[in-house]
Protein backbone atom coordinates (compact mmCIF):
# COMPACT_ATOMS: atom_id res chain seq x y z
CA UNK A 1 0.00 0.00 0.00
CA UNK A 2 2.84 2.35 0.86
CA UNK A 3 4.58 1.59 -2.45
CA UNK A 4 1.38 2.27 -4.38
CA UNK A 5 1.06 5.63 -2.61
CA UNK A 6 4.66 6.47 -3.49
CA UNK A 7 4.12 5.56 -7.15
CA UNK A 8 0.94 7.66 -7.21
CA UNK A 9 2.79 10.63 -5.72
CA UNK A 10 5.63 10.27 -8.23
CA UNK A 11 3.11 10.16 -11.06
CA UNK A 12 1.53 13.40 -9.86
CA UNK A 13 4.94 15.06 -9.57
CA UNK A 14 6.07 13.93 -13.03
CA UNK A 15 2.75 14.99 -14.55
CA UNK A 16 2.99 18.40 -12.92
CA UNK A 17 6.56 18.89 -14.20
CA UNK A 18 5.46 17.90 -17.71
CA UNK A 19 2.48 20.25 -17.70
CA UNK A 20 4.10 23.34 -16.21
CA UNK A 21 7.64 23.10 -17.61
CA UNK A 22 8.37 25.11 -20.72
CA UNK A 23 11.07 24.43 -23.31
CA UNK A 24 13.88 26.93 -23.76
CA UNK A 25 13.18 27.79 -27.40
CA UNK A 26 15.97 30.37 -27.56
CA UNK A 27 18.72 27.74 -27.72
CA UNK A 28 18.42 26.97 -31.42
CA UNK A 29 21.99 25.66 -31.71
CA UNK A 30 24.82 24.46 -29.48
CA UNK A 31 27.47 24.66 -32.21
CA UNK A 32 28.46 21.00 -32.06
CA UNK A 33 29.32 19.14 -35.27
CA UNK A 34 27.35 16.08 -36.31
CA UNK A 35 29.34 12.87 -35.91
CA UNK A 36 28.90 12.03 -39.58
CA UNK A 37 30.11 15.50 -40.60
CA UNK A 38 33.20 15.49 -38.39
CA UNK A 39 35.19 13.01 -40.50
CA UNK A 40 38.75 12.67 -39.19
CA UNK A 41 38.16 15.59 -36.82
CA UNK A 42 37.71 14.92 -33.14
CA UNK A 43 35.40 15.65 -30.23
CA UNK A 44 36.72 15.00 -26.73
CA UNK A 45 39.56 13.05 -28.32
CA UNK A 46 37.19 10.76 -30.25
CA UNK A 47 37.46 10.62 -34.06
CA UNK A 48 34.32 11.40 -36.05
CA UNK A 49 32.47 9.30 -38.59
CA UNK A 50 29.66 6.88 -37.82
CA UNK A 51 32.09 4.01 -38.32
CA UNK A 52 35.81 3.57 -37.52
CA UNK A 53 38.60 5.77 -38.91
CA UNK A 54 36.44 8.81 -39.56
CA UNK A 55 34.29 7.01 -42.12
CA UNK A 56 30.51 6.96 -42.57
CA UNK A 57 30.77 3.75 -44.60
CA UNK A 58 30.44 0.46 -42.77
CA UNK A 59 33.54 -1.76 -43.09
CA UNK A 60 33.02 -4.45 -45.74
CA UNK A 61 33.61 -7.30 -43.29
CA UNK A 62 30.90 -5.99 -40.93
CA UNK A 63 28.51 -5.41 -43.83
CA UNK A 64 29.06 -8.97 -45.06
CA UNK A 65 28.34 -10.25 -41.56
CA UNK A 66 25.17 -8.15 -41.44
CA UNK A 67 24.02 -9.54 -44.76
CA UNK A 68 24.60 -13.07 -43.47
CA UNK A 69 22.45 -12.35 -40.42
CA UNK A 70 19.82 -10.66 -42.57
CA UNK A 71 19.64 -13.77 -44.76
CA UNK A 72 18.77 -15.82 -41.66
CA UNK A 73 15.71 -13.69 -40.86
CA UNK A 74 12.64 -15.71 -41.83
CA UNK A 75 9.14 -16.46 -40.52
CA UNK A 76 9.37 -18.56 -37.33
CA UNK A 77 6.76 -20.36 -35.26
CA UNK A 78 6.37 -19.92 -31.51
CA UNK A 79 9.23 -22.30 -30.68
CA UNK A 80 11.58 -20.67 -33.19
CA UNK A 81 11.37 -23.18 -36.03
CA UNK A 82 11.03 -21.95 -39.64
CA UNK A 83 7.40 -21.75 -40.77
CA UNK A 84 7.01 -19.97 -44.09
CA UNK A 85 3.22 -20.32 -44.07
CA UNK A 86 2.19 -19.27 -40.56
CA UNK A 87 5.39 -18.01 -38.96
CA UNK A 88 6.23 -14.42 -38.05
CA UNK A 89 9.23 -12.08 -38.13
CA UNK A 90 9.10 -9.88 -35.04
CA UNK A 91 10.64 -6.39 -34.94
CA UNK A 92 10.86 -5.18 -31.34
CA UNK A 93 11.76 -1.76 -29.91
CA UNK A 94 13.77 -1.66 -26.69
CA UNK A 95 14.27 1.48 -24.63
CA UNK A 96 12.68 4.32 -22.71
CA UNK A 97 10.10 7.10 -23.18
CA UNK A 98 11.42 8.69 -26.38
CA UNK A 99 11.72 5.22 -27.87
CA UNK A 100 8.13 4.20 -27.16
CA UNK A 101 6.81 7.56 -28.39
CA UNK A 102 8.71 7.27 -31.66
CA UNK A 103 8.11 3.54 -32.16
CA UNK A 104 4.37 3.88 -31.58
CA UNK A 105 4.30 6.51 -34.34
CA UNK A 106 6.50 4.51 -36.69
CA UNK A 107 4.58 1.23 -36.37
CA UNK A 108 1.25 2.35 -37.92
CA UNK A 109 3.22 4.21 -40.59
CA UNK A 110 5.10 1.00 -41.43
CA UNK A 111 1.96 -1.14 -41.31
CA UNK A 112 0.36 1.09 -43.93
CA UNK A 113 3.14 0.62 -46.47
CA UNK A 114 1.73 -1.24 -49.48
CA UNK A 115 4.88 -3.33 -49.87
CA UNK A 116 5.50 -4.19 -46.20
CA UNK A 117 6.34 -7.85 -45.57
CA UNK A 118 3.09 -9.57 -44.62
CA UNK A 119 4.97 -11.83 -42.17
CA UNK A 120 6.54 -8.90 -40.32
CA UNK A 121 5.00 -7.88 -36.98
CA UNK A 122 6.22 -4.73 -35.26
CA UNK A 123 5.95 -4.55 -31.46
CA UNK A 124 6.77 -1.61 -29.23
CA UNK A 125 8.70 -3.01 -26.27
CA UNK A 126 9.91 0.35 -24.97
CA UNK A 127 8.57 1.76 -21.70
CA UNK A 128 8.73 5.30 -20.32
CA UNK A 129 11.33 5.88 -17.63
CA UNK A 130 13.23 2.64 -18.32
CA UNK A 131 16.81 3.86 -18.59
CA UNK A 132 19.79 1.62 -19.35
CA UNK A 133 20.82 1.34 -15.70
CA UNK A 134 17.41 -0.13 -14.88
CA UNK A 135 17.00 -2.65 -17.71
CA UNK A 136 20.61 -3.87 -17.69
CA UNK A 137 20.98 -4.56 -13.96
CA UNK A 138 19.20 -7.59 -12.39
CA UNK A 139 19.44 -6.07 -8.90
CA UNK A 140 17.64 -2.90 -10.01
CA UNK A 141 14.02 -2.77 -8.85
CA UNK A 142 12.83 -1.92 -12.37
CA UNK A 143 14.69 -4.72 -14.14
CA UNK A 144 12.11 -7.52 -13.87
CA UNK A 145 9.22 -5.09 -14.31
CA UNK A 146 10.59 -3.94 -17.65
CA UNK A 147 11.39 -7.33 -19.14
CA UNK A 148 8.11 -8.80 -17.89
CA UNK A 149 6.32 -5.94 -19.66
CA UNK A 150 8.12 -6.77 -22.90
CA UNK A 151 7.12 -10.42 -22.61
CA UNK A 152 3.52 -9.47 -21.84
CA UNK A 153 3.31 -7.29 -24.94
CA UNK A 154 4.61 -10.15 -27.08
CA UNK A 155 2.15 -12.59 -25.49
CA UNK A 156 -0.78 -10.22 -25.95
CA UNK A 157 0.08 -10.05 -29.66
CA UNK A 158 0.13 -13.86 -29.89
CA UNK A 159 3.90 -13.96 -30.25
CA UNK A 160 6.82 -15.54 -28.42
CA UNK A 161 10.38 -14.41 -27.60
CA UNK A 162 11.66 -17.04 -30.06
CA UNK A 163 10.09 -15.12 -32.96
CA UNK A 164 11.95 -11.85 -32.21
CA UNK A 165 14.67 -11.39 -34.84
CA UNK A 166 15.10 -7.62 -35.24
CA UNK A 167 15.65 -5.04 -32.50
CA UNK A 168 15.42 -1.25 -32.60
CA UNK A 169 17.35 0.11 -29.61
CA UNK A 170 17.41 3.64 -28.23
CA UNK A 171 18.08 4.45 -24.59
CA UNK A 172 20.08 6.55 -22.16
CA UNK A 173 20.59 7.22 -18.45
CA UNK A 174 19.53 10.42 -16.68
CA UNK A 175 22.33 12.96 -16.79
CA UNK A 176 21.49 14.90 -13.62
CA UNK A 177 24.71 16.89 -13.92
CA UNK A 178 27.00 13.86 -13.66
CA UNK A 179 30.43 14.28 -15.30
CA UNK A 180 30.20 13.79 -19.08
CA UNK A 181 32.88 11.09 -19.19
CA UNK A 182 31.22 9.15 -16.37
CA UNK A 183 27.91 9.38 -18.22
CA UNK A 184 29.55 8.09 -21.42
CA UNK A 185 31.33 5.22 -19.62
CA UNK A 186 28.26 4.08 -17.69
CA UNK A 187 25.99 4.22 -20.74
CA UNK A 188 28.46 2.16 -22.77
CA UNK A 189 28.83 -0.53 -20.10
CA UNK A 190 25.07 -0.76 -19.58
CA UNK A 191 24.30 -0.83 -23.32
CA UNK A 192 26.66 -3.77 -23.77
CA UNK A 193 24.87 -5.63 -20.99
CA UNK A 194 21.56 -4.91 -22.73
CA UNK A 195 22.89 -6.48 -25.93
CA UNK A 196 23.67 -9.59 -23.88
CA UNK A 197 20.17 -9.49 -22.35
CA UNK A 198 18.64 -9.28 -25.81
CA UNK A 199 20.53 -12.31 -27.10
CA UNK A 200 19.68 -14.33 -23.98
CA UNK A 201 16.00 -13.43 -23.95
CA UNK A 202 15.54 -13.53 -27.74
CA UNK A 203 17.94 -16.24 -28.96
CA UNK A 204 16.96 -15.73 -32.61
CA UNK A 205 17.67 -11.98 -32.55
CA UNK A 206 19.88 -11.46 -35.60
CA UNK A 207 20.05 -7.69 -36.06
CA UNK A 208 19.98 -4.71 -33.71
CA UNK A 209 19.64 -1.23 -35.21
CA UNK A 210 20.76 1.54 -32.87
CA UNK A 211 19.49 5.11 -32.77
CA UNK A 212 20.84 8.23 -31.10
CA UNK A 213 18.91 10.82 -29.15
CA UNK A 214 17.39 13.86 -30.85
CA UNK A 215 18.60 17.42 -30.14
CA UNK A 216 18.05 18.51 -26.51
CA UNK A 217 19.19 22.13 -26.51
CA UNK A 218 15.64 23.19 -25.63
CA UNK A 219 15.52 21.03 -22.49
CA UNK A 220 14.00 22.63 -19.40
CA UNK A 221 15.31 19.99 -16.97
CA UNK A 222 18.56 18.20 -16.19
CA UNK A 223 17.23 14.84 -17.43
CA UNK A 224 19.32 14.77 -20.63
CA UNK A 225 20.14 18.29 -21.86
CA UNK A 226 22.94 19.15 -24.24
CA UNK A 227 25.68 18.10 -24.59
CA UNK A 228 24.50 14.81 -23.03
CA UNK A 229 22.07 14.13 -25.88
CA UNK A 230 24.79 14.86 -28.44
CA UNK A 231 27.22 12.62 -26.57
CA UNK A 232 24.67 9.78 -26.54
CA UNK A 233 25.42 9.43 -30.26
CA UNK A 234 29.13 9.06 -29.50
CA UNK A 235 28.39 6.27 -27.01
CA UNK A 236 26.29 4.43 -29.59
CA UNK A 237 29.08 4.87 -32.14
CA UNK A 238 31.52 3.32 -29.66
CA UNK A 239 29.14 0.43 -28.98
CA UNK A 240 28.98 -0.44 -32.69
CA UNK A 241 32.69 0.18 -33.18
CA UNK A 242 33.61 -2.15 -30.32
CA UNK A 243 31.71 -4.97 -31.98
CA UNK A 244 33.42 -4.27 -35.28
CA UNK A 245 36.78 -4.42 -33.49
CA UNK A 246 36.03 -7.82 -31.97
CA UNK A 247 34.89 -7.04 -28.42
CA UNK A 248 34.22 -10.50 -26.85
CA UNK A 249 31.21 -9.07 -25.01
CA UNK A 250 29.59 -8.32 -28.37
CA UNK A 251 30.10 -11.55 -30.33
CA UNK A 252 27.37 -11.78 -32.97
CA UNK A 253 28.18 -15.16 -34.52
CA UNK A 254 29.32 -18.65 -33.64
CA UNK A 255 28.63 -20.85 -30.66
CA UNK A 256 29.66 -18.12 -28.22
CA UNK A 257 27.40 -15.43 -29.72
CA UNK A 258 26.14 -13.15 -26.94
CA UNK A 259 24.84 -10.19 -28.95
CA UNK A 260 22.92 -9.48 -32.14
CA UNK A 261 24.79 -7.85 -35.02
CA UNK A 262 24.87 -4.05 -34.49
CA UNK A 263 24.44 -1.18 -36.90
CA UNK A 264 23.16 2.39 -37.00
CA UNK A 265 19.45 2.74 -37.52
CA UNK A 266 19.52 5.78 -37.42
CA UNK A 267 21.59 8.78 -36.26
CA UNK A 268 18.87 11.30 -35.31
CA UNK A 269 20.75 14.25 -33.84
CA UNK A 270 20.85 17.60 -35.62
CA UNK A 271 22.07 20.93 -34.25
CA UNK A 272 18.69 22.52 -33.57
CA UNK A 273 17.49 24.65 -36.45
CA UNK A 274 20.69 24.18 -38.48
CA UNK A 275 19.62 21.86 -41.32
CA UNK A 276 21.44 18.60 -41.90
CA UNK A 277 22.30 17.59 -45.45
CA UNK A 278 18.99 15.67 -45.61
CA UNK A 279 17.05 18.70 -44.36
CA UNK A 280 16.41 17.44 -40.84
CA UNK A 281 16.12 20.11 -38.15
CA UNK A 282 14.75 20.19 -34.62
CA UNK A 283 12.61 23.28 -34.00
CA UNK A 284 10.99 24.59 -30.84
CA UNK A 285 8.21 24.45 -29.81
CA UNK A 286 6.82 22.53 -32.82
CA UNK A 287 8.91 19.37 -32.44
CA UNK A 288 8.85 19.13 -28.63
CA UNK A 289 6.62 18.54 -25.66
CA UNK A 290 6.70 20.92 -22.70
CA UNK A 291 9.97 19.62 -21.26
CA UNK A 292 11.98 20.29 -24.43
CA UNK A 293 13.33 16.72 -24.22
CA UNK A 294 10.55 14.47 -25.49
CA UNK A 295 9.26 14.86 -29.05
CA UNK A 296 5.81 16.21 -29.85
CA UNK A 297 3.57 14.52 -32.40
CA UNK A 298 5.42 16.42 -35.13
CA UNK A 299 8.82 15.42 -33.73
CA UNK A 300 7.79 11.78 -33.47
CA UNK A 301 6.67 11.81 -37.08
CA UNK A 302 10.10 13.10 -38.15
CA UNK A 303 11.71 10.11 -36.46
CA UNK A 304 9.09 7.74 -37.87
CA UNK A 305 9.83 8.91 -41.39
CA UNK A 306 13.57 8.51 -40.82
CA UNK A 307 12.92 4.92 -39.76
CA UNK A 308 10.53 4.22 -42.63
CA UNK A 309 13.05 5.46 -45.13
CA UNK A 310 15.86 3.50 -43.49
CA UNK A 311 14.16 0.11 -43.22
CA UNK A 312 12.93 0.24 -46.81
CA UNK A 313 16.31 1.10 -48.28
CA UNK A 314 19.01 -0.30 -45.98
CA UNK A 315 20.90 -3.23 -47.52
CA UNK A 316 20.52 -5.43 -44.42
CA UNK A 317 16.86 -4.56 -43.79
CA UNK A 318 15.01 -4.30 -47.08
CA UNK A 319 14.88 -8.07 -47.71
CA UNK A 320 12.86 -8.84 -44.56
CA UNK A 321 11.04 -5.50 -44.20
CA UNK A 322 9.40 -5.54 -47.64
CA UNK A 323 7.55 -8.18 -49.61
CA UNK A 324 9.62 -7.42 -52.69
CA UNK A 325 12.84 -5.57 -51.96
CA UNK A 326 13.58 -5.24 -55.68
CA UNK A 327 10.61 -2.89 -56.04
CA UNK A 328 11.79 -0.56 -53.31
CA UNK A 329 12.77 2.82 -54.67
CA UNK A 330 12.96 4.80 -51.44
CA UNK A 331 10.64 7.00 -49.44
CA UNK A 332 10.59 10.75 -49.37
CA UNK A 333 10.85 11.90 -45.77
CA UNK A 334 8.83 14.71 -44.20
CA UNK A 335 11.18 17.67 -43.84
CA UNK A 336 10.93 21.37 -44.48
CA UNK A 337 12.17 21.00 -48.07
CA UNK A 338 9.70 18.25 -49.05
CA UNK A 339 7.63 19.05 -52.13
CA UNK A 340 4.48 17.27 -50.89
CA UNK A 341 2.38 18.98 -48.21
CA UNK A 342 -0.88 17.96 -46.50
CA UNK A 343 -3.06 20.53 -44.78
CA UNK A 344 -4.69 21.35 -42.46
CA UNK A 345 -3.47 19.09 -39.65
CA UNK A 346 -5.31 18.57 -37.48
CA UNK A 347 -8.32 18.75 -39.81
CA UNK A 348 -12.07 18.68 -39.33
CA UNK A 349 -13.61 17.00 -42.39
CA UNK A 350 -11.22 17.27 -45.33
CA UNK A 351 -7.54 17.48 -46.18
CA UNK A 352 -5.79 18.86 -49.23
CA UNK A 353 -2.72 17.10 -50.60
CA UNK A 354 -0.51 19.52 -52.51
CA UNK A 355 2.55 18.73 -54.62
CA UNK A 356 4.84 21.37 -56.08
CA UNK A 357 5.53 18.88 -58.86
CA UNK A 358 2.19 17.76 -60.41
CA UNK A 359 0.96 14.23 -59.78
CA UNK A 360 0.70 12.13 -62.95
CA UNK A 361 -1.49 9.02 -62.74
CA UNK A 362 -0.64 8.66 -59.09
CA UNK A 363 -2.48 6.68 -56.42
CA UNK A 364 -3.42 7.77 -52.90
CA UNK A 365 -4.22 5.20 -50.22
CA UNK A 366 -5.63 6.09 -46.78
CA UNK A 367 -5.13 3.81 -43.78
CA UNK A 368 -6.44 4.00 -40.23
CA UNK A 369 -4.16 3.68 -37.19
CA UNK A 370 -4.46 -0.14 -37.33
CA UNK A 371 -2.99 -0.16 -40.83
CA UNK A 372 -6.34 -1.02 -42.47
CA UNK A 373 -6.96 0.59 -45.85
CA UNK A 374 -10.14 2.66 -45.74
CA UNK A 375 -9.93 4.63 -48.98
CA UNK A 376 -8.12 4.47 -52.33
CA UNK A 377 -7.99 7.17 -55.01
CA UNK A 378 -6.70 6.10 -58.42
CA UNK A 379 -5.33 8.07 -61.38
CA UNK A 380 -4.57 11.24 -59.46
CA UNK A 381 -3.20 14.09 -61.60
CA UNK A 382 -2.52 17.77 -60.99
CA UNK A 383 -1.10 19.68 -58.05
CA UNK A 384 -3.94 19.34 -55.55
CA UNK A 385 -6.33 16.62 -54.43
CA UNK A 386 -8.98 16.83 -51.70
CA UNK A 387 -9.81 13.84 -49.49
CA UNK A 388 -13.06 13.74 -47.50
CA UNK A 389 -13.13 12.02 -44.09
CA UNK A 390 -16.70 12.86 -43.04
CA UNK A 391 -17.68 9.18 -42.86
CA UNK A 392 -14.68 8.17 -40.74
CA UNK A 393 -14.37 8.64 -36.99
CA UNK A 394 -10.75 7.73 -36.23
CA UNK A 395 -8.41 10.48 -35.06
CA UNK A 396 -5.21 9.25 -36.72
CA UNK A 397 -4.70 8.32 -40.38
CA UNK A 398 -1.79 7.45 -42.66
CA UNK A 399 -1.78 8.93 -46.14
CA UNK A 400 0.37 7.03 -48.66
CA UNK A 401 1.05 8.64 -52.02
CA UNK A 402 2.37 6.28 -54.69
CA UNK A 403 3.81 8.20 -57.63
CA UNK A 404 6.38 7.13 -60.25
CA UNK A 405 7.36 4.15 -58.09
CA UNK A 406 8.02 6.33 -55.01
CA UNK A 407 6.00 6.12 -51.80
CA UNK A 408 5.45 9.13 -49.55
CA UNK A 409 3.68 8.46 -46.22
CA UNK A 410 2.28 10.98 -43.75
CA UNK A 411 0.38 10.89 -40.49
CA UNK A 412 -2.59 13.26 -40.28
CA UNK A 413 -4.90 13.91 -37.32
CA UNK A 414 -8.61 14.58 -37.26
CA UNK A 415 -9.99 16.93 -34.61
Amino acid sequence: MIMKSIYALLSVILFSVSVFAQPNCTKTSVGLILINDLGSGTYNGWTGGLYPNGSNIMPASHMNAGMAHSAQVQPLNSIGDPDLMNGKIVWLSIGFSNTTQEASTFIPLANALPNKNSKLVLIDGAVGGQSTDMISTPTNSGYNTYWNTVNTRLTNAGLSPSQVQVIWFKDDIPANNRPLQAHYDSLLIQSKRIMNEIKTRFPNAQLCYIASRIYAGYASSQLNPEPYAYQNGWTMKKLIEDQINGDPQLQHSGASANSPWLSWGVYQWADGTTPRSDGLTWTCPDDYSNDGTHPSTTGRLKVANLLSNFFQTDTTACSWFLNDCAKATGVTSTYENDVVKIYPSPFTNEITIHSDKPFINSRIAIYNSLGQQIKIIENVSGNNVAVDFRNHTDHLYIVSIISNGNVRSRLVMKE
